[in-house]
């Protein structure tokens, strides 16, 4: 008889609304990789918490948690009732490879770093009975090793999309507040092209989401990239930085290989930020090349984040009026979250500025933190604002694309943020 293995991503109570597909919901990748690293002597069964219900009945021998900070809290409920039923269980992600004495408080073992090169090892003792207390990955994952995920034992109907791509892991700019950096280095590591276009051409989706940090961030590797996409005549949209439109040729193939639209984190629009945002340009730069990219037929989504040491109350409106006059398809706002590992966050403790380590509240809506030139309430109210005002409908139709094909998509995306912004406003 095999062993019964349980993947799990917990979700906080309050975000299970999303399983009424209120919002564009994403699959885990860590769960479909750890499905795929996971060899036939293991029955499997995953379940993302944020579509699914947890099935405490399964009878696991070993139920493994994929933990963030924001989780955290919920994985150690999940982890207690499967022990008191004899499962051993393991937790890995970016929370207990930043806080491993705290997780062991609450697991029997736990995973340190990316999963590819040690995942066999620990199912091997755990089969032979030797599990240990802590794996470490002693290095980052070889990128011609990351497999292709197992899709299949996720609820895929449930998602935007059935599944997502990944073409590199890290980034090189290292901002203050980044957790993902903590967790996969400042190296951009780049998969095997003919991996990726493998996997692309036994999709069938009308849009490929990729998860990179930056999918641009190396340029010659993300210009032969695109040429290899181009004969599948795949749309697509991906996360990168706003420095793509300064390589004309890149953007070109971006373009051409089935580009719709990007998410490019700004952060911020006040260049005194520039300790904590690594990447920040001058706001006429940040213009110029916005323009640059639109010309090609490119939405742009942008990502914000109020509360740095140098915002002052202008900055709310100052960014929504950047982002009305440039005419970005959609922008989300995000109240600056110290997570744990971060250099941020070591900043902020040792000044004194964290307000509690109540991880199920580090989630960028909740303020974790004392604001240095506005006052709390004024961050909350603010932002909410900042979302009201930019997603009214006279903002909407200012912000119209130009392309009749990206219509629909973005009338979409922006209703769904109206939506968004009425429940936070509400709140």
């Amino acid at each position: 008889m095999k062993n019964k293995l349980y993947i799990i991503a917990p979700c906080r109570s309050q975000d299970i609304w999303r399983k009424r597909r209120a919002a564009f919901v994403l699959p885990q990748m860590s769960l479909a990789i750890l499905a795929a690293l996971t060899p036939e002597r293991f029955d499997i069964k995953v379940t993302d918490e944020l579509v699914d219900d947890i099935d405490f009945a399964y009878p696991a021998d070993l139920v493994a948690l994929s933990t963030n900070s924001s989780n955290a809290k919920r994985a150690y409920e999940i982890a207690g009732i499967f022990r008191t039923k004899g499962a051993a269980v393991i937790m890995g992600g970016i929370h207990p490879s930043v806080m491993p004495e705290e997780v062991l408080l609450h697991a029997d073992s736990l995973l340190i770093g990316e999963a590819e090169e040690i995942w066999p090892l620990i199912l091997d003792d755990f089969l032979s009975n030797r599990l240990q207390q802590q794996y470490r990955a002693e290095s980052f994952a070889d990128p011609s090793r990351i497999p292709a995920g197992r899709w299949n034992v996720l609820h895929q109907r449930r998602y935007y999309v059935p599944r997502t791509f990944q073409t590199s892991r890290g980034c090189p700019y290292g901002c203050s507040f980044c957790s993902s950096t903590q967790f996969f280095g400042m190296q951009l590591r780049c998969r095997p092209i003919g991996q990726i276009i493998a996997e692309l051409r036994g999709y069938r989706r009308n849009i490929a989401v990729f998860v990179d940090d930056n999918i641009a961030g190396n340029p010659a590797y993300a210009r032969d990239l695109f040429t290899a996409m181009k004969p599948l005549k795949q749309r697509w949209v991906a996360q990168t930085s706003v420095d793509i439109a300064r390589d004309t040729e890149l953007l070109r193939l971006a373009a051409e290989s089935g580009c719709a639209g990007l998410l490019i984190g700004f952060e911020s629009i006040n260049t005194l930020n520039s300790g904590d945002v690594r990447k920040l340009r001058k706001r006429e730069q940040y213009e110029e090349l916005i323009g640059e990219i639109k010309r090609h037929g490119i939405g742009i989504h942008g990502s914000f984040i109020f509360g740095f040491d140098h915002d002052t109350d202008e900055i709310f409106d100052n960014t929504v009026q950047f982002v009305q006059k440039n005419r970005l398809e959609a922008a989300n706002y995000c109240k600056l979250t110290p997570f744990p590992g971060t250099r941020l966050f070591e900043t902020m403790s040792d000044q004194g500025r964290i307000l509690h380590r109540d991880w199920e509240k580090y989630d960028r809506y909740n303020i974790v933190y004392a604001p240095k030139n506005i006052s709390i309430e004024e961050l909350h109210r603010k932002t909410a604002e900042s979302y009201m005002k930019t997603y009214s409908l006279a903002s909407i139709l200012r912000r119209m694309p130009a392309e009749l094909r990206n219509v629909l998509p973005y009338l979409a995306i922006n209703t769904s943020y109206w939506l968004g912004a009425k429940r936070l406003r509400r709140s």
